[in-house]
């Protein structure tokens, strides 16, 4: 890079880079006069975290990005990536090979024998190891390697050698050898294919039933799954035999999808499997990517997206747990959430919709953190900044008032349209109104009645009950009303009967 300015302007470069950890590697152009503006060229070493992909423009706009900060004359001329990545070798470990006495001499069979076990047991089992652990890339370096001295350390006696993993065998030879920080990214590529194997599963087990043109689609991404274990696992091991591996590969991503398929009906009409999969994967690739945008900015930097979901949170923890969906939901019904009585665990159920539903605010950050990852918005400016902030608070009114709010609302307008229809409307999260036929318990003149009429002859249906007080729904009338619970003999039917039988 060419830096043209002061010894001033160059001495706030140079304590710049040492902030960034960035290192100077050369620097040329002779003594820098005070005043005078001239150029001089640098050559550093620049070390951010990200994806190798686009890395050499993320690392150029960085550079820019802290020129245009202490506002320097500073042009990059030259961008390139530097490889690091140490090459990984086979592993072998350190053991005292036990004394072979030679043919010539004389050895009952039984010694003999003994003998040879001895030294596969030390070769194969690990019974004679000294502990110590050797990196090399043959044998004979790793021989060298096992008998070396190495200070404080106590040096075993007699003939140390050194063995592989199943004995002392020649590793084979790599066309593309493994290097170490590639090979903590391949069990990734593994989990994601697996992951997607096990999807297919269910997708094809929830689209069986509608035919083979419904469903041979996914058995290609199947297929794409298992090839793109395979190469994971190449990678991983390329010393074990291909033969294998592909073998390997397909058991694996066959059982996946198998254990997909075999968990998806929930419902015997229509299989959520699939659905409850994607949903789990999306909420880790959030995941993922909020990780990614710590790791790229600042505590400092990353609060002020983390404040509106702490104070939805906030709200959401001062009112009663899944307090505004069942409000939403027995609206329909025209009754109150303090005349049902919900379990607790129910409750926690709702607030836990509420709350993933709240976390759709998270959906812009996370995208953010790949766009940081991947070195896409390195220069950082006011107006993307607060486009992106209206997006998250749109996203937040999306997941509280079209997935929550709103979903609880089409739940009850359609539990209500199947009540007028005469069919029994689906659970709510523990509110689970079922048709009954209400026997007085007396006369139906001494049953005190909030809001409507009592007609015995009359099916209902109850929504609830809460404090002794039970809230039954009348289809003629079209309203609930409230009626003691001890004053009622209650029989549920399955669906709502032309007429309800009454003691004689």
């Amino acid at each position: 890079m060419e830096l043209r300015g002061t010894r001033v302007d160059c001495e706030l470069f140079e304590t710049a880079a040492a902030d960034q950890g960035w290192v100077v590697l050369d620097s040329r152009g002779g003594n820098v006069p005070d005043l005078a503006d001239t150029s001089r060229f640098y050559t550093i070493e620049v070390r951010f975290p990200g994806s190798r992909i686009n890395a050499i423009k993320g690392a150029r706009e960085r550079v820019e990005v802290l020129s245009d900060s202490l506002l320097l004359d500073l042009k990059v001329l030259i961008v390139d990536r530097v490889e690091r990545d140490p090459e990984l070798l086979p592993q072998w470990s350190a053991y005292i090979r036990p004394t072979i006495r030679p043919y010539t001499a004389v050895l009952s069979r039984r010694d003999r024998w003994a003998e040879r076990w001895a030294v596969w047991c030390a070769e194969h089992m690990g019974a004679q190891d000294t502990g110590r652990l050797v990196q090399a890339s043959s044998v004979s370096a790793a021989w060298r390697l096992a008998a070396r001295h190495l200070p404080g350390a106590r040096t075993p006696s007699g003939q140390v050698a050194a063995r592989g993993s199943w004995g002392v065998t020649e590793p084979p030879a790599s066309d593309v050898p493994l290097r170490r920080r590639e090979s903590s990214r391949m069990p990734n590529r593994g989990i994601v294919a697996l992951v997607a194997a096990l999807w297919v599963g269910a997708r094809i087990a929830d689209r069986y039933e509608l035919g083979f043109g419904a469903w041979w689609g996914f058995a290609l991404v199947w297929l794409g799954a298992c090839w793109s274990l395979t190469t994971a696992t190449r990678r991983m091991a390329p010393q074990k035999p291909r033969g294998a591996i592909v073998a390997v590969s397909l058991a694996a991503t066959l059982f996946a999808a198998l254990l997909g398929a075999g968990t998806v009906r929930a419902e015997p009409a229509e299989g959520v499997g699939s659905g409850l999969i994607l949903y789990g994967a999306l909420a880790t690739v959030g995941l993922n990517g909020l990780r990614l945008l710590i790791r790229q900015w600042t505590w400092q930097r990353f609060a002020p997206w983390l404040i509106p979901a702490l104070l939805a949170l906030l709200v959401s923890l001062r009112t009663p747990p899944g307090f505004g969906l069942y409000a939403v939901y027995l609206d329909a019904f025209g009754v109150h959430t303090e005349d049902v009585q919900v379990p607790q665990a129910y409750q926690f159920l709702a607030a836990l919709k509420l709350l993933a539903c709240m976390s759709l605010l998270f959906a812009i950050p996370a995208l953010l953190g790949y766009a940081k990852h991947l070195h896409l918005y390195v220069k950082e400016r006011g107006p993307v900044n607060l486009l992106l902030f209206a997006a998250s608070l749109a996203f937040l009114a999306i997941g509280v008032v079209g997935l929550g709010v709103g979903a609880a609302g089409r739940a009850g307008e359609e539990a209500l349209e199947r009540a007028k229809a005469g069919g029994a409307p689906s659970v709510y999260f523990g509110v689970e109104p079922q048709w009954v036929c209400a026997q007085p318990v007396g006369k139906v003149s001494d049953i005190p009645v909030d809001g409507g009429e009592l007609r015995p002859e009359r099916p209902y249906l109850r929504v609830g009950d809460s404090g002794g007080t039970m809230v039954l729904w009348d289809p003629r009338a079209k309203q609930a009303f409230k009626v003691p619970l001890d004053k009622l003999h209650v029989v549920p039917q399955e669906t709502r009967p032309a007429f309800c039988r009454t003691k004689l």
